[in-house]
């Protein structure tokens, strides 16, 4: 009898170790399932975080790069902008120069053109400055240049300049407006026909229009 009690006994202690073995092999389990799971949360949050990094990293990377793109392109509708008024400039004062030299043609039959040829003649003597000279004009001025003429240039000399000049005119077949002043030994010359004097001056009528808006 006591020794079924005994066996009894130690058949409900091993029911009992084994109830508590399970036991814990249960809590051990589900720790383990909740670290577990704890550690994949972990993990994902991590991979969301690395991923929502990089994409922001990106999106920087493609704004910048976007706003490179934006101002390369920016900048050549600039120079083309440029380029385009500069054009447009250019051809503005190309048209207005070559008005200017249709109006100078026009200008012969105007009464300025004798007291032109007056002021250019003495221009080209106060450069050439010899006591004789050979004038050169367009056989277009032929009808000007009689004897009052010459002879009133000649007065002119002599008051601006206080001496005596020599003066031989000389028909040649150019036919813009303006003379040829040139010394007798044909060293020294100075032109000063219209188109000339327009050339001397064009750099600086031309950037002068340039820079005016328009």
């Amino acid at each position: 009898m006591d020794r079924d009690i005994y066996s009894k006994i130690k058949i409900e202690d091993a029911e009992e170790i084994c109830r508590r073995i399970k036991e814990e092999a249960r809590s051990q389990a589900r720790d383990i399932l909740e670290k577990a799971q704890k550690e994949k949360e972990r993990i994902l949050d991590e991979a969301l975080k690395e991923a929502e990094d990089k994409k922001q990293a990106n999106l920087k990377k493609l704004e910048k790069e976007q706003e490179k793109a934006k101002q390369r392109i920016f900048s050549a509708i600039n120079i083309e902008k440029k380029r385009l008024l500069l054009e447009e400039k250019s051809r503005f004062i190309e048209d207005v120069l070559n008005s200017v030299k249709e109006m100078a043609k026009e200008f012969r039959s105007t009464n300025g053109h004798k007291v032109f040829l007056e002021q250019a003649i003495l221009q080209g003597i106060s450069i050439i400055d010899q006591d004789e000279a050979d004038v050169f004009y367009s056989s277009l001025d032929e009808k000007i240049l009689e004897d009052d003429f010459v002879k009133n240039i000649e007065k002119l000399c002599q008051a601006r300049f206080n001496r005596k000049i020599s003066l031989h005119f000389k028909k040649s077949d150019f036919k813009d407006i303006g003379v040829i002043v040139q010394s007798v030994d044909e060293r020294l010359i100075y032109d000063n026909r219209f188109l000339a004097r327009l050339k001397r001056a064009y750099d600086g009528i031309y950037m002068e229009l340039l820079k005016g808006d328009f």
